[in-house]
């Protein structure tokens, strides 16, 4: 579980309603995510637009070890770390500073945090460890937890580990550019039918599960999430978006990431001793598998077929992380603070009489917009220039630049995530956690094989 000192919170969402201020817009975390991750979508877009390549960029994450050899790989490349380390450190730094943070520790900070997390994705990168899905989320939380929880972290160096969303939000703003709507078309309307299916019937789950464990909506709205749509960005996303328990948006993270290891070998073995299709299984992982990175890993050993079909029912599952937000951002101004305790809610005592929209828009998370924007410019991109070119130079560039903001915060999740409070929260968490991966594993299956499997359609073959 994150610490209370996760993240650096801003006043003007602190919980206190207050009109948005010129100056929010420049000391809010939220609004910073946006500046960041649409300057770098829009820097590699112009960049191929322009005939300025960027893509030296992307020798910043190890190459995949000992099939390359490693050494002489970081030896070529130095510039590109270097490259990466001087932008991030200064468009952040830009940030932190206009936030009211000590920019010294900060970048102090971030520094050391950038040094630990090349060796983070030097050892996700090796071969073997990439096979059984131990890749660099994986590592960057086991590392970040032995470090949290060892040792007493100094002061300065919270300047940069209190970043946690700042760096995922940006990063999630990055994910919208690698989903451009053209995906929907590809696989016509089965896709995104058995991703609107168990995403609706996962958050049902996960209502009716934290109902009976006597959990608040605000946790089951993370739980239903982070086990139903994009594991760590959806959960960190409708979290903000109802101003969950930081602590419980934590534990989820911690959640998500274990389960996600242990199905990208699970899926695989079933599908086989099913006897399913590459199609059904890929099919099958992108219904139900937690976070991306772990379902290719699965999709990669089942086949490109299967890699295909989950990428199809994956990414509509993503798509719907802006829908969701709003939607809860909405439930919980229109609904859970009316009926929070005296003091808890987030309006004023005259705030019933205050416009809903307002308070819904300063609890919205600004960064998904941004993740939209992003998806709506790559997929004008797409029709414009075709796939390859931006996959080739605009996506795989900004998926290294993802590939870093998400190790730099898992690194974070795993500093500020005690152990203690994690045991004081007790089994029941994770057996309703449990049980919506379950339901959606059967689901999943089931309309893998209706919508995939020729049941009803077989719209890839």
């Amino acid at each position: 579980m994150q610490s209370e000192r996760l993240v650096q919170k801003v006043k003007s969402k602190s919980g206190h309603p207050m009109a948005p201020t010129r100056s929010w817009f420049l000391t809010s975390e939220d609004w910073w995510s946006v500046y960041l991750g649409l300057v770098l979508v829009g820097v590699a877009a112009i960049g191929l637009l322009t005939g300025v390549s960027f893509d030296f960029i992307k020798g910043s994450v190890p190459a995949p070890w000992p099939a390359k050899p490693l050494f002489a790989g970081l030896a070529a490349n130095w510039g590109s770390y270097l490259a990466v380390y001087l932008l991030l450190a200064v468009l952040t730094g830009i940030g932190v500073k206009l936030m009211g943070g000590r920019v010294g520790h900060y970048l102090a900070s971030f520094t050391l945090l950038f040094v630990v997390g090349f060796l983070v994705l030097t050892l996700g990168s090796q071969q073997a460890l990439k096979t059984y899905g131990l890749e660099y989320p994986f590592w960057a939380l086991v590392i970040g937890l032995i470090v949290g929880n060892l040792f007493k972290l100094p002061e300065w160096f919270t300047a940069g580990s209190r970043r946690t969303e700042f760096f995922i939000k940006t990063g999630i703003v990055l994910l919208g550019a690698s989903l451009p709507f053209t995906i929907i078309v590809q696989g016509g309307l089965w896709g995104f039918l058995e991703a609107v299916v168990v995403v609706a019937a996962g958050f049902t789950v996960a209502f009716l599960v934290s109902k009976a464990f006597g959990f608040d909506a605000r946790f089951a709205a993370v739980l239903g999430a982070g086990s139903s749509v994009c594991g760590v960005s959806a959960a960190i996303a409708v979290g903000a978006s109802v101003k969950a328990d930081e602590k419980k948006v934590g534990y989820v993270v911690s959640l998500v990431v274990l389960y996600a290891l242990v199905l990208i070998f699970l899926l695989p073995v079933l599908g086989r001793l099913l006897s399913l299709t590459q199609v059904v299984t890929g099919a099958w992982i992108g219904g139900s598998e937690l976070a991306d990175a772990a379902g290719l890993a699965a999709a990669t050993l089942v086949g490109d077929k299967a890699v295909n079909a989950f990428s199809l029912v994956k990414l509509n599952r993503d798509v719907l992380i802006g829908v969701l937000a709003f939607i809860f951002a909405s439930v919980a101004v229109t609904r859970w603070d009316r009926s929070a305790p005296a003091g808890a809610s987030v309006r004023a005592s005259t705030g019933r009489a205050r416009a809903d929209a307002r308070v819904i828009w300063e609890r919205f998370p600004k960064f998904v917009l941004a993740f939209l924007v992003a998806s709506f410019l790559v997929t004008y991109l797409v029709t414009r220039l075709g796939r390859p070119q931006i996959d080739a130079h605009v996506i795989a560039v900004l998926n290294t630049f993802r590939t870093w903001l998400f190790t730099l915060a898992f690194l974070c999740i795993g500093l500020n995530t005690r152990l203690a409070d994690m045991r004081a929260l007790g089994a029941k968490p994770i057996i309703a956690f449990t049980v919506v991966v379950l339901v959606n594993l059967v689901l999943g299956f089931v309309l893998a094989n209706l919508f995939f499997g020729g049941l009803l359609a077989s719209p890839l073959g």
